[in-house]
């Protein structure tokens, strides 16, 4: 924090971060050219600019007290959950009078939302750990099942578009010669991003926080979405239809998925007819800086999900997950599946740093539909990350990158210019780049190389919208196929399952045996 600190003051004072009327311009000699360029890029950019911003007055009043530590740790698994919230179900048939003491016996204040499955979120009063409270309710004759709200984390025939050279993943698994089998799926198949947004329209993001009001600029993002392809958009964070991404994960994920191809423009993505269906549950910068704002937790991704399946989501996509157990995204993925819905899950990067379990990745082996996703590097070796348990199901391309400009080792896709958003920093990080002037924009947009099961956990959900397209729509025949034809690969099944997804193999064994 503190090299930080003195780089970012070195920084300014040599005039390389510079505040202007228009927003901040990052001077960064020898970086790649910024994406779109060439032919057809001013079609493209057309109406993305908007107006500019008056720089803005930070007052630094009370600045220690602007963003309370609503997160706990548990002390077992290392999961982050909600020291203030508790997800409770309780016994069918329980009276008012013994819900009502279950409640006073852990000081809940309120119920603030009853989920699908008869979950209730249940907040606690200030000074009430819900560790504390959980173990209370567990107890508790009336209570059915009892979890902590834990928090979950956002844990890429050949075509011509013009970036289409970085993008070795695709040729790893053979893309192009499934594309000669299917052509990148069609628009009746609609694929979930449950991801940290995507956005869907141009303008300024104004939103209140302890420094006041901000403003950040925003931009439908380029050759991803266009009229007529954006089916049920929603944000879980603000309740509302726009899913703006602050933070471009999830950008980077869609852009995988269903890249527009072919145009001359661009990066490719894996099955390029879809619809997508952008939900956020994610943080970017807006919730980093807005006391009480909370993204990332189960209850909001149960919800997401239920809500992909009840709109019609024919694949749903979870680049995300954590160590906590989550009993409410077991029965969420379950619902999807049931209601023909396959899912692909992330297994998780921590495969380095302990391996400890990761949920809901741990649940898909137990669930025919949904599969559990690890990343492999460039030389089909898994990657150092990747987590391997008996529960990882399927490899796919995850990357490794030394830095944000390794387009040999990441998965390169569409993303936001990275100086203009600076993405990984933390929150005391985000509020010091403030106080210097720093204004993160969402409208500027280049290739970007990511490294994760994240990345790899797209290109499954990719080929199951192929295998959709091709008329085969039962989530369990999607896994089954993927697992069966799949390309073995110098690995255990603990760290790649079956092998390394092949898409060529899995579409045109599907058609030799139907």
């Amino acid at each position: 924090m503190r090299r930080l600190v003195s780089t970012l003051a070195a920084a300014v004072v040599a005039g390389v971060i510079v505040i202007a009327q228009d927003g901040p311009q990052l001077q960064t000699p020898g970086t790649p050219a910024k994406w779109p360029t060439g032919q057809g890029a001013a079609a493209v950019f057309e109406g993305l600019r908007t107006t500019p911003l008056e720089r803005l007055a930070i007052d630094t009043t009370g600045l220690a007290d602007a963003l309370p530590e609503y997160w706990a740790t548990d002390p077992v698994t290392g999961a982050q959950y909600r020291r203030d919230e508790v997800l409770v179900r309780f016994r069918e048939g329980a009276s008012p009078a013994l819900r009502a003491r279950a409640l006073a016996a852990v000081r809940g204040r309120e119920v603030p939302r009853v989920l699908p499955g008869n979950w209730e979120l249940l907040t606690v009063e200030a000074g009430v750990d819900a560790r504390e409270a959980a173990a209370v309710l567990a107890a508790d004759q009336a209570v059915e099942e009892v979890a902590l709200n834990y928090r979950v984390t956002a844990f890429q025939k050949r075509p011509n578009d013009e970036y289409y050279r970085l993008q070795w993943n695709f040729e790893l698994i053979d893309l192009p010669r499934a594309w000669e089998i299917n052509s990148g799926a069609t628009s009746d198949v609609v694929v979930a991003v449950i991801d940290s947004g995507l956005n869907v329209a141009s303008g300024t993001f104004v939103f209140t926080t302890g420094f006041g009001l901000l403003a950040f600029p925003f931009a439908r993002v380029p050759d991803l979405v266009e009229e007529g392809r954006i089916l049920a958009p929603y944000d879980f964070v603000y309740r509302d239809e726009t899913p703006l991404d602050l933070d471009g994960h999830g950008t980077h994920v869609a852009g995988t998925i269903g890249q527009l191809t072919n145009n001359n423009l661009g990066l490719a993505g894996v099955a390029y007819n879809v619809r997508l269906m952008p939900l956020r549950v994610l943080s970017g910068w807006d919730t980093a800086l807005t006391p009480g704002r909370s993204a990332g937790t189960n209850s909001m991704v149960s919800e997401a999900i239920r809500y992909a399946a009840d709109h019609g989501a024919h694949v749903i996509n979870l680049s995300l997950g954590g160590p906590g157990d989550a009993p409410v995204l077991r029965e969420a993925i379950r619902y999807a599946v049931d209601r023909g819905a396959f899912v692909a899950i992330a297994a998780g990067n921590a495969g380095d740093k302990g391996n400890p379990v990761q949920y809901p990745a741990a649940y898909a082996a137990d669930i025919p539909g949904a599969m559990t996703v690890g990343a492999v590097d460039r030389d089909g070796k898994r990657a150092p990350y990747s987590g391997y348990h008996a529960y990882v199901e399927i490899c796919a391309p995850g990357g490794t990158v030394r830095d944000e400009t390794d387009y040999e080792r990441g998965i390169t896709q569409v993303g936001y210019n990275q100086a203009l958003t600076l993405p990984r920093l933390t929150a005391p990080e985000m509020r010091l780049l403030l106080l210097l002037g720093f204004r993160p924009r969402f409208d500027r947009f280049e290739p970007v190389p990511f490294q994760g099961t994240s990345m790899a956990t797209p290109h499954v959900a990719g080929v199951a919208a192929l295998l959709y397209s091709q008329g085969i729509n039962d989530p369990r025949a999607i896994e089954e196929a993927i697992k069966r034809f799949a390309r073995p690969i110098d690995a255990t099944t603990e760290e790649c399952g079956a092998g390394l997804v092949d898409p060529r193999r899995a579409l045109r064994g599907l058609g030799l045996t139907r």
